[in-house]
């Protein structure tokens, strides 16, 4: 952390308002003093000696009243400390921190003695006034010379270590997807039908992809939508506003063909999720990118040289790769943490075949996970248990966000068993219009007969199947199927003479 975010940094706090505050200056917190005000943010009465539960998430109670702007200018939230934390500075239930963990909402306005760093005029006045009074910030420590900084973190990186690590730009050695199909017709075919392939859509490029209702009750307009996020169970939207881009916490359940608003936060895109929903993403002055969604080079890296090369040049073979390594590449965007400043919730920098454990930190439990999938120990070994996890979550019917995140060891969550969806609600979760009207659909839906029943995925040279999370998505239909009748997959359930009269 660079200096200028500590001791000189905590100065820009006074930016905000005057350093040394006029005596019974109005306190915006003061209603948190009125105990018929508790039940605003806990959800239980508070209690001593007892953690304290909360309505929602610690930074969405704040951000009913502050910007977004204003509570991350300083410091990163919802990001796992890479160091250890003094106990008078809490963090959440899952080990993050929060705005609770700097600021305390019940502590007192003033001081007689300053809470941040004052530019030189307000310490002449300091001497001059007598009786003066300073604001305090609600900060849970004076940190006027930085002493609430160096509570964390070690003296001698604030003042080396840069707060975001900038490395050399290799966005011109990116050629997108569209350039491997040439050479790859048949991989780029069946990637073009993937999920991967739709996770970010221009929708001004193509308005079809917004599905959802924008009618009467819709908790923003269509007209603002800039991207388009998802197409396999919910969608989000990113839209511009304060001239920047932001992600809607409101989502659009594709299942229940409904909104979901019980999230009302508003998250920054390029910080927040701008590394994994684009190929080839770097920050430098401003963020910029190669291509919208998961392309090809996000899973094989920057291209330009194989193709120059006309595909003798080097290329990332995940095939060719160590597990660990090949594992890294789907980990991630597939495991959650932060970059090495805590200002990306992605692995700023990480390319395929480099070591993850050294861009990506601050490892978080995913809803759902519980002591046997997740440790906290920020180890490799635990970040793998969660994709892991998440693998056999895939099919998960819920529908819950990705940023819904509780107590993930809350015995009564854990409890209830997790619906999952069937093999043939999965498939049509992408090809919801893609099925046949004809008879012999009809009859088979009729009899609950599973997609993959007739549409079995195909095999390699080996004999191994593929399987789902191998992204290969590579279905055949009866006829291509390779099995020795002419009716293909039908013989497994019908008999050659009913399979051929096509019974």
């Amino acid at each position: 952390m660079n200096r200028r975010w500590c001791v000189v940094g905590a100065a820009l706090v006074t930016l905000a308002g005057t350093a040394a505050a006029p005596r019974g200056a109005l306190d915006p917190h003061a209603f948190l003093s009125d105990r018929r005000h508790c039940m605003d943010c806990h959800a239980d009465p508070p209690r001593k000696g007892v953690r304290p539960r909360f309505k929602k998430d610690v930074v969405a109670l704040c951000l009913d009243c502050h910007r977004e702007k204003d509570l991350t200018a300083l410091h990163p939230v919802d990001v796992r400390p890479g160091s250890k934390v003094p106990r008078d500075l809490p963090l959440d239930e899952r080990g993050a921190i929060t705005c609770a963990t700097c600021h305390n909402p019940h502590q007192a306005l003033e001081a007689e003695v300053p809470y941040v760093a004052q530019p030189l005029y307000q310490r002449l006045l300091s001497v001059l006034g007598r009786g003066r009074r300073y604001r305090t910030f609600y900060l849970r420590r004076r940190n006027d010379e930085g002493q609430l900084c160096l509570g964390c973190h070690q003296k001698a990186l604030m003042a080396s270590e840069a707060f975001h690590v900038k490395e050399a730009s290799v966005l011109d050695q990116y050629v997108g997807s569209d350039a491997c199909r040439d050479c790859h017709a048949e991989a780029y075919r069946e990637w073009k039908k993937t999920a991967h392939a739709r996770m970010t859509r221009d929708a001004r490029r193509a308005p079809g992809s917004v599905v959802p209702d924008f009618g009467r009750g819709a908790p923003f307009p269509r007209d603002d939508v800039v991207y388009v996020l998802g197409s396999h169970w919910t969608q989000r939207y990113v839209v511009q506003k304060a001239g920047r881009l932001q992600v809607k916490g409101a989502t659009w359940s594709l299942s229940l063909n409904s909104w979901d608003t019980s999230s009302s936060l508003d998250k920054p895109w390029a910080e927040y999720c701008q590394g994994c929903h684009t190929t080839g993403f770097e920050m430098q002055q401003e963020p910029r990118f190669s291509e919208l969604g998961v392309g090809c080079e996000a899973c094989h890296g920057p291209g330009r040289g194989h193709v120059r090369a006309q595909g003798r040049g080097p290329i990332v073979n995940p095939a060719k790769l160590d597990q660990d390594r090949r594992d890294m590449i789907c980990e991630s965007c597939h495991t959650n943490g932060h970059d090495r400043s805590g200002q990306f919730r992605f692995p700023l920098g990480f390319r395929p075949g480099k070591d993850l454990t050294r861009y990506y930190r601050g490892l978080l439990p995913k809803a759902g996970q519980d002591n046997a999938s997740f440790t906290g120990d920020e180890s490799y070994e635990d970040r793998h248990r969660q994709w892991l996890f998440w693998v056999d979550s895939v099919l998960d019917v819920r529908d819950v966000p990705c940023d819904a995140c509780g107590n993930f060891r809350n015995k009564r969550v854990q409890a209830k068993p997790k619906p999952k969806m069937t093999v043939s609600e999965y498939c049509l979760s992408c090809h919801r219009g893609d099925t046949p009207k004809d008879e012999t659909h009809r009859r088979h839906a009729e009899a609950a007969v599973p997609c993959h029943r007739c549409h079995g995925p195909l095999r390699s040279r080996d004999g191994a199947a593929y399987r789902v999370h191998d992204h290969k998505f590579l279905f055949g239909t009866p006829e291509a199927a390779a099995t020795p009748s002419p009716a293909g997959n039908c013989t497994r359930c019908h008999s050659k003479r009913v399979a051929r009269a096509g019974r």
